[in-house]
């Protein structure tokens, strides 16, 4: 039979179970602000009872443990949703920065630049001999020139500020991997015995797992390879182990053998790199890989798309025609290989192909009187200088045999063309259906290869009456300034299928268009994560009013197990007085 002092243990064990209550409930008040705490219970449980000849008598309650409300199942579910918002968010915000770059409303842009650029060509043609229409040109191309320079410009420094971020993301990722595998082994301390109680440790950890889930495509593992050990956490990366229990490795972002950008690494114990930069998919990191290394790059190859197109397209026209003065001595701006054929632009080094053609340079006398008009053959197969005795395919031995005594070509230890006037001759170019000129860069109106260094030819700078309006140096002369002109109309871009316009106008659609799209994403992905996190918060979160209530519960419970033990007090004292 218990004994009244087994009564007393009774009171007693309740006023401790209450008391532990009360001060978890305390503690889930006081933690109601802390990001990543969930709330703790009390798990209560019968004492041992007693057993006896009469029966089974119970000995008070006791607690089992403290356990946290945090839900494995919901945390993995609003780590993927945070994820995937993070990877989104990425990509919206980058492409608001895209976008700027190409704001049209204001009539500035780049669409506009080209506007006013032919627009200035037209009127040239219906003044070429006009200093003004001339200077407007020159204006109008620097313009044109500067804004596709600034555009790419920007571009890359998005690109460049990208690659910045990989570095950045990488040293986040790793000091979290190092603190998560300092807290796997503060937890596996904690909770050496059978239960698991390292709830704090534990909020903390699992507050880093959706940080480090934002960042990267993170797989996180929880298991043990027996019965007899707990379960120990594997974070992998791209399938490399990042964490493995208390052990992490380390990722390196580093531009190996002479990359431009940096590549992700997976940095082994032992100091072994492994490149995981395309096994990254997901999170910050994984956006700013996609954006550096496809979007941008994309727009990129866009813009300087339209600028190969109008430097050659232009120039085609351009060399092939005569200014008002003529020329003494011109040189080309690209460098060839002289020796390679000219119509192969990988062997040349040239950007555009020579074809079978020829092309006319008319020579003029001291007096301003036209000697004549001189043919010069090209053929496909073409280089040049002269390789031997026999060689017939040198433009410059043929161009030297044809205008001896009023001009001569030769090549500069760079490769550039040059062609200089002998005997107090000038010459002017009138015809050109081998893009020989215009690959070679003599008398050309633009210089430059593309986007980053496309400008105005200083010639034409220096002296705007090399313009080349005409074809001859009559006055009135404005056929090449028309020619120009209509290459604003012509469909010069996507294998002849485009004009410039429409191919500049489908490249801002695409940007919008996927700028909406990327906007429509990101907000779906948001409402999902923050719907799972309203879910999280009202499982694991602590609610004042629920704590409120515990508060009273325990505060009751307490005073009603004193008051038990004052009424056991009583009973002693009347025992004993009976004695």
């Amino acid at each position: 039979m218990p004994t009244i002092f087994d009564a007393l243990n009774i009171g007693v064990s309740g006023l401790y179970v209450s008391k532990t209550a009360i001060d978890v409930t305390g503690n889930n008040v006081a933690n109601v602000n802390t990001p990543g705490y969930s709330k703790e219970r009390v798990d209560i449980l019968p004492s041992m009872p007693l057993v006896t000849y009469a029966g089974v008598f119970g000995t008070g309650a006791e607690v089992s443990q403290v356990i946290s409300t945090r839900n494995a199942l919901i945390d993995k579910r609003v780590r993927t949703a945070n994820q995937e918002m993070s990877y989104y968010n990425k990509l919206n915000n980058t492409m608001d920065e895209i976008e700027s770059i190409f704001n049209e409303e204001s009539g500035v842009g780049l669409k506009g630049a080209m506007e006013q650029f032919f627009n200035a060509w037209h009127a040239l043609s219906l003044n070429p001999d006009l200093e003004t229409a001339r200077q407007q040109v020159i204006e109008k191309g620097l313009t044109l020139s500067k804004a596709i320079r600034d555009a790419n410009s920007s571009l890359q420094q998005i690109r460049d500020g990208l690659d910045d971020q990989v570095d950045y993301v990488v040293t986040q990722i790793n000091s979290l991997a190092k603190r998560i595998a300092q807290l796997n082994y503060e937890i596996a301390k904690a909770e050496l015995g059978d239960k698991d109680h390292a709830n704090t440790l534990r909020d903390e950890r699992s507050e880093l797992l959706e940080k480090l889930s934002s960042l990267v495509n993170v797989t996180i593992l929880e298991g043990s390879y027996d019965n007899k050990t707990k379960p120990e956490m594997t974070i992998l990366i791209g399938g490399m182990p990042l964490v493995s229990g208390k052990d992490y490795n380390q990722l390196e972002a580093a531009k190996l053998e002479g990359a431009q950008y940096n590549k992700v690494y997976f940095v082994d114990a032992a100091g072994n790199r492994t490149d995981i930069t395309q096994r990254i998919t997901n999170g910050t990191l994984g956006a700013t890989l996609y954006l550096r290394d496809k979007v941008v790059p994309q727009y990129q190859d866009s813009v300087n798309n339209i600028a190969k197109t109008l430097i050659q397209e232009i120039n085609k026209i351009h060399s092939a025609g005569a200014g008002l003065t003529a020329y003494t001595q011109v040189e080309g701006i690209y460098n060839a290989d002289p020796h390679a054929a000219l119509s192969i632009p990988q062997a040349s080094g040239l950007d555009m192909a020579v074809k079978t053609g020829s092309f006319k340079v008319k020579v003029i006398d001291q007096n301003g009187n036209d000697v004549g008009t001189f043919t010069v053959p090209v053929n496909s197969d073409d280089h040049l200088t002269k390789e031997n005795d026999n060689d017939t395919h040198s433009i410059v031995y043929r161009f030297n045999n044809i205008l001896q005594g009023y001009a001569q070509m030769s090549v500069s230890p760079a490769g550039n063309v040059q062609i200089t006037a002998e005997n107090g001759y000038k010459f002017v170019f009138t015809y050109d259906s081998s893009n020989f000129l215009a690959a070679v860069g003599i008398n050309t109106f633009f210089t430059g290869h593309g986007a980053s260094d496309i400008n105005v030819s200083q010639v034409l700078q220096d002296d705007p009456s090399k313009i080349a309006a005409g074809k001859s140096l009559n006055p009135g002369d404005n056929s090449n300034a028309e020619a120009i002109a209509q290459v604003q109309l012509d469909k010069v871009m996507v294998n002849n299928t485009q004009t410039i316009d429409e191919y500049y106008n489908a490249f801002l659609g695409a940007i919008g268009s996927t700028k909406q799209r990327y906007d429509e994403i990101y907000k779906a992905k948001q409402a999902v994560y923050q719907q799972l996190k309203t879910t999280q918060q009202s499982i694991e979160g602590v609610s004042l009013d629920e704590e409120a209530a515990n508060l009273i519960k325990f505060q009751r419970a307490y005073q009603a197990n004193a008051r038990y033990i004052s009424v056991v007090d009583q009973l002693t004292e009347t025992l004993i007085n009976m004695v």
